[in-house]
């Protein structure tokens, strides 16, 4: 079914205006949100727990926002990319830049998978940006300030396609989506003589311009490179698109190939998957956190280096032991090259990194409801904070008896969803099709491995 054919959808999509007011109004939350964290900052990191929580912008952000924006990309795909203000932020300043070409360095996105590790690893295991506010703030203005660099220098949508570090999560992540924009009749599109829709004359126009991540809606394969900004629909003289539904992990079925550096992202994001719900339990936390304690203990260091330490065997060791072993051992059965192996690899894993990281998103807003009373009245939240800490004030959550149980319910229908999706993925996906059994059973037990730990641990802390 073709939504533009709702009237209504057609001409919200359709209009000069969409997404351009929703993206200002983005960019206005976003500089309030920034001036909310600002100033507000701690050294220590017991308290910045507790912190964390009353402050009502980190709230917001980590809380909220954050998985919302996971949910939306597995639910509906990267409709956050159609509203976000750094979009807005790089088509207005792209317009007075050089607009160099992009080089290959960029263009291979291994830049996105990096940033991303820097963030986990510097930004939030190093540094808490998830739980100091002022470090929040800095960090959003740190991503403000590499969309203006970057579009100052560079053609079209750069900071989009080929910098911004979650590119790769909500691209892979929308595999999952239920819905998908495309060309409607590939035809027309075959027969258009003026193809506006990469159309070099109107690259840089604010509104009713081409494609500028260089895409061709006739050539949409899959889900993981359109933002859903609608300029393509707006543009079109056929009236030729289609927003659509679809089977859910349809993306998973065709003939994907992952590049490497989505390998890597998988790798990373996969880790932090593990480290978000392990330590929610003693003893997977135990085991998780042995390694990387071991080797930061064995050097002298300063605190900020040990957790650089761990956050670097965390978020890249571990999980690059966890891919060279599945690898490795599929190579015995099989003919293929091992960044193929890896590929098909990644792609087994993703459904199951996508949609824990989504419900353990749904298990964070739930526990955070409780803080809203504090953030609330004291949008700074430093003084709730020291009376929530020192025990002087009780948090109420009573409502979490009610929220916890359907948070509950949906992860199992989710876990047991994504193991059978799983298995269809490994005996019907074309991607899959080159492996023999051998090297199907490896694979497919690197994968049970990996849901296994994350759906004990999860038994263990919610049941």
């Amino acid at each position: 079914m073709n939504l533009l054919k709702i009237k209504w959808l057609r001409a919200l999509l359709a209009s000069r205006w969409f997404p351009l007011v929703p993206q200002i109004v983005m960019l206005g939350a976003f500089c309030l949100i920034i001036a909310g964290g600002l100033g507000i900052e701690t050294n220590d990191m017991s308290f910045a727990k507790v912190l964390r929580n009353t402050n009502l912008a980190n709230l917001l952000v980590w809380s909220y926002w954050w998985p919302l924006m996971l949910l939306s990309a597995v639910l509906l795909g990267r409709v956050w990319c159609m509203v976000c203000p750094m979009e807005l932020v790089s088509a207005i300043t792209v317009k007075v830049g050089l607009k160099r070409q992009v080089p290959n360095i960029l263009k291979s996105r291994w830049v996105i998978s990096i940033l991303y590790a820097v963030v986990l690893i510097v930004g939030m295991y190093g540094f808490g940006i998830h739980r100091v506010p002022n470090r929040m703030a800095v960090y959003l203005l740190a991503l403000f300030g590499a969309v203006l660099l970057t579009s100052l220098i560079f053609e079209k949508r750069a900071f989009c396609s080929y910098i911004c570090p979650i590119a790769h999560l909500l691209g892979l992540y929308s595999f999952v989506s239920i819905f998908k924009w495309r060309a409607n009749d590939l035809s027309i599109c075959t027969a258009c003589n003026t193809k506006d829709c990469i159309a070099k004359d109107n690259d840089y126009n604010l509104i009713n311009r081409s494609c500028t991540s260089n895409l061709y809606p006739a050539k949409i394969s899959d889900n993981r490179d359109c933002l859903l900004c609608t300029q393509c629909l707006k543009v079109c003289p056929n009236n030729n698109l289609q927003f659509s539904f679809r089977k859910p992990f349809a993306d998973f079925f065709g003939q994907t190939k992952l590049q490497a550096a989505e390998v890597g992202c998988i790798m990373l994001v996969g880790a932090f998957v593990i480290y978000d719900i392990l330590p929610e339990w003693a003893v997977t936390k135990k085991i998780l956190m042995w390694l990387p304690e071991t080797i930061a203990g064995s050097f002298k260091t300063t605190a900020l280096t040990a957790n650089l330490l761990e956050g670097t065997v965390l978020f890249i060791v571990l999980p690059a032991l966890l891919f060279l072993i599945t690898v490795m051992l599929t190579k015995l059965f099989s003919k293929e090259s091992f960044g193929s192996i890896a590929g098909a690899f990644g792609l087994l894993l993703l459904p199951t990194i996508a949609c824990t990281h989504a419900v353990k998103g749904i298990f964070k807003m739930a526990s955070r409801v409780p803080f809203f009373k504090y953030a609330l009245s004291e949008p700074k939240g430093v003084e709730a904070a020291k009376g929530i800490y020192d025990k002087t004030i009780t948090v109420d959550a009573s409502i979490l008896k009610t929220l916890d149980p359907i948070a509950n319910y949906i992860w199992v229908v989710v876990a047991l969803a994504v193991f059978a999706v799983t298995l269809l993925i490994l005996r019907k996906s074309a991607a899959m099709q080159k492996y023999n059994i051998g090297a199907k059973t490896v694979l497919l037990l690197g994968t049970l491995f990996y849901w296994g730990i994350l759906a004990l641990a999860i038994v263990k802390w919610r049941f």
